[in-house]
């Protein structure tokens, strides 16, 4: 019978020493037992989810399931602090605790009425136009790589390449100026890599390397916010514009929505594509005869890129709790409870997949749920980060034939929210 005791997917450590997803755990619940009651070390009990037809359900029905209350797996200790949070700030914005600090959080109709007001910046149409502008870039970024890594003898495809480009493309997005950009970049590395001791600066834990890294980044986004709230003239077409003119039932954007708004996209928008980028690369090299197809073929980047969001599945979870009695696979769900969606398990589904851990750019991946499945809480930015990942992986292609990884990637996932590839150094194979 299967228990609590067979699985792991909560513990940091394992991810690290497997290097990779625990797959085989949700492989034998998708079959076994789909809807599973889990009760983890160090967390609250909740109902594990595996089958991809199961987490899209759920995230198609936002009438039965909330973001508001959490959205991902903490500790009772992370619950504390991040409740502790919520108070601090709305007291500071004079606010009631149970109003959602961000997009993430919030169920409608606040959050479509906010995500109507973002949404012209991430239409089809809005992000052909920087398509031009974003190839450019990643042909610059990457002619940077390649010299450092002619120059070095290797280069780190996650430090030197794979994060410049999101960077470029969410701070362009809000407004924020170039000159800029560099330290936007790495203080969200420092905030999200607070426990590598690369970050951490003499004395600090990761705490402090945590609370320095997201206080700098938080400072800097306020000032921006109340910049651009003093000189908005109602002409910008940048995000940050629009969410100082914009009204909901009559009324502006609370200081906090704007500013936690932008807050969230820079980090969010930089992260993901950062390292669902790194993933790509490492599974090019990886799958040679795919590389070579690719390199015969680039019309097949679209579908490449389709398959490289359902093989790296970079966000592993998000937590939904049930505001009714439900049912999902024969399994009664209570008010209250929490549901777990495990993206990567329904991303390497065999009823959706043929031959799931199989990578094939000529697969059609359209259906894979990596950008947080369907309904009203899909990734906004879904659209810009295809664009981001088909400009660099287009810019490195010529290269990476001649490349080889100097040793095996170190990966890592942070706090159970993000999947990182901390590092993929590569050289020439001639070299």
């Amino acid at each position: 019978m299967l228990t609590s005791d067979h699985l792991t997917m909560t513990d940091e450590a394992v991810y690290a020493e497997r290097g990779d997803y625990p797959y085989a755990e949700w492989d034998l619940l998708r079959r076994e037992a789909p809807v599973f009651w889990y009760r983890p070390p160090q967390f609250e009990p909740f109902w594990v989810l595996t089958r991809h037809e199961d987490i899209a359900w759920v995230s198609r029905n936002p009438k039965i399931f909330s973001s508001a209350q959490r959205i991902t797996l903490e500790t009772p200790d992370a619950v504390e602090m991040f409740e502790a949070q919520i108070e601090q700030r709305a007291e500071m914005f004079g606010l009631t605790p149970d109003r959602p600090p961000a997009l993430s959080y919030m169920d409608s109709p606040r959050h479509r009425h906010l995500r109507q007001v973002l949404a012209p910046c991430f239409t089809p149409k809005a992000i052909r136009d920087l398509e031009a502008r974003f190839h450019e870039l990643a042909a610059a970024y990457t002619a940077d790589f390649v010299a450092i890594l002619d120059e070095e003898g290797g280069a780190d495809v996650a430090r030197h390449l794979s994060g410049r480009l999101p960077v470029a493309a969410i701070c362009e997005l809000v407004g924020a100026p170039p000159a800029d950009w560099d330290d936007i970049y790495a203080w969200a590395l420092g905030a999200t890599g607070a426990a590598d001791p690369e970050y951490q600066r003499d004395g600090e834990d990761a705490e402090a390397t945590f609370t320095r890294n997201m206080t700098a980044l938080n400072t800097y986004v306020t000032e921006l916010v109340q910049k651009r709230m003093a000189e908005i003239d109602g002409t910008g077409t940048d995000m940050l514009s629009r969410l100082v003119r914009a009204r909901i039932e009559g009324e502006p954007l609370a200081f906090h929505e704007i500013l936690f708004t932008i807050f969230n996209l820079l980090v969010a928008g930089i992260e993901t594509t950062r390292n669902a980028t790194t993933g790509g690369i490492r599974a090019l090299l990886e799958h040679p005869e795919q590389l070579r197809m690719l390199s015969e073929d680039p019309s097949l980047m679209d579908g490449a890129v389709e398959e490289v969001l359902r093989w790296t599945t970079i966000a592993p979870h998000f937590v939904r709790t049930a505001k009714q009695d439900t049912e999902i696979g024969g399994q009664r769900i209570r008010k209250g409870e929490c549901v777990v969606l495990w993206y990567p398990s329904a991303n390497r589904d065999e009823t959706v997949f043929d031959d799931p851990y199989r990578f094939d750019i000529t697969r059609d991946a359209g259906a894979q749920i990596a950008f947080g499945g369907h309904g009203e809480h899909v990734c906004l930015g879904a659209h810009l980060a295809r664009l981001e990942l088909r400009a660099v992986l287009g810019a490195i292609l010529p290269h990476l034939p001649s490349l080889e990884m100097v040793r095996a990637p170190e990966f890592r996932v942070l706090h159970l929210q993000l999947a990182e590839i901390r590092r993929l150094v590569l050289r020439r194979t001639d070299g």
